[in-house]
């Protein structure tokens, strides 16, 4: 399939091409077409596109099912879900076809639940949404070429310059020759319905990424700073080096430390973004001139009206929960959860008249399918339910 585009591919060829990527036999370059037509398409259709194949559903069900058994058999300790239907929307999101749900434990969502009759809020059974499976961060290189992580086995996987890049544990790292004068910058993006990315930088910081995140960096750090700069949430431990400052950047809020661990949030849809301190200290800088230095426990919020604030005492257990794959609700309201339930499932969150005025407290794994996330919901008194990939709260 040389030189052909994703927007060209049959549907034979896609179900050709997803069954390669599934048996493990996709070479990269098929690998990254898949991935490629799948970030693209319009996801109400990929399940048409993918079960119109010359063999008849039930047949691929079979083949399917035969293959997944094996994979079973190499699983230990994990709970494995299968709805028999869900199988060619497996195959559309050409990543991990295991379903592991381990630790799903749900604590309470409100204070006092109000327990209401549950109303039908799952319309399609066949548009169930998963949690995320995969990590499927998009590396692109200085030379423009696009490297997907989870069609990557562990090893080296490119060279930029005199900085070896490795795969190792489904995270990347970065290993540069000391004394490099050479200035080259690498991005890696993460789309929605991604899981957590950690990526380890030629100094040996720690970046752990959220969905719908990117982070710029040079692949290896030159002169007497460290500059990165982020969209979306990222959570640093920052190797010390006294000599060179580390700054990182997002829409004219600058965050500059020496070695520490702290946490970012700069989404757009945010009604503010937020800098968060775990360890050591750091100075926050807007560029209108404000400042702020942190202590652990404090966060600096720059709110709509491009003032920074200060808070003291944050759960910092709850700002960094994304990274440990729980949804920590405390004193958390239906926007602020729509908006992270919208980018860990891709799904459009729509309410009705208005957004309910509703203050949530607990926690529930991010390994939970959408529907078991809205069954949670619908015990604490919220109505919703699923409509192909949209959940509408009443």
């Amino acid at each position: 399939m040389n030189n052909m585009g994703s927007k060209n591919l049959t549907r034979r060829q896609l179900s050709r091409l997803a069954q390669k990527y599934i048996a493990g036999t996709a070479t990269a370059e098929e690998a990254a077409l898949l991935h490629e037509w799948y970030d693209t398409i319009d996801p109400g259709h990929t399940e048409t596109v993918l079960v119109s194949t010359p063999v008849s559903s039930a047949e691929m069900s079979e083949e399917i099912f035969a293959s997944l058994q094996q994979k079973i058999e190499k699983e230990k300790n994990k709970v494995l879900i299968l709805p028999h239907r869900h199988f060619h929307r497996v195959y559309a999101a050409a990543a991990a076809i295991l379903v592991l749900i381990a630790g799903a434990a749900l604590w309470y969502l409100l204070s006092a639940p109000v327990k209401k009759e549950s109303p039908q809020f799952v319309k399609e059974a066949s548009k169930e949404v998963p949690a995320p499976q995969a990590a499927r961060a998009v590396i692109t290189l200085a030379s423009g070429e696009r490297l997907y992580l989870d069609s990557l086995s562990d090893g080296p996987i490119a060279v930029e310059g005199s900085t070896r890049v490795l795969k190792k544990n489904n995270g990347i790292v970065y290993e540069a020759t000391p004394n490099t004068d050479e200035v080259q910058y690498n991005v890696i993006n993460v789309p929605r319905a991604s899981r957590v990315v950690n990526l380890t930088l030629s100094d040996g910081t720690r970046v752990w990424l959220n969905a719908e995140s990117s982070l710029r960096y040079p692949v290896a750090f030159t002169g007497n700073t460290r500059n990165v700069e982020i969209t979306g949430e990222a959570y640093f431990e920052v190797s010390k080096d006294p000599k060179r400052q580390f700054n990182v950047s997002s829409r004219g809020l600058t965050t500059a430390v020496l070695g520490t661990s702290f946490n970012v949030n700069t989404y757009a849809d945010e009604p503010s973004m937020k800098v968060t301190l775990l360890e050591g200290s750091v100075l926050v800088n807007y560029r209108n001139g404000e400042k702020l230095m942190l202590k652990p426990g404090e966060q600096a919020r720059l709110n709509s009206s491009s003032s920074l604030n200060l808070e003291k005492d944050v759960d910092t257990e709850a700002v960094i929960a994304w990274k440990n794959e729980h949804f920590m609700m405390k004193g958390m309201d239906m926007g602020a959860l729509a908006r992270q339930m919208a980018r860990w499932y891709n799904v459009e969150i729509v309410f009705g008249s208005k957004i309910p005025d509703r203050e949530f407290g607990g926690s529930i794994s991010r390994n939970v399918s959408l529907s078991t996330m809205l069954k949670a919901l619908q015990e604490s008194g919220i109505d919703c339910y699923i409509e192909n990939r949209k959940v509408i709260i009443q």
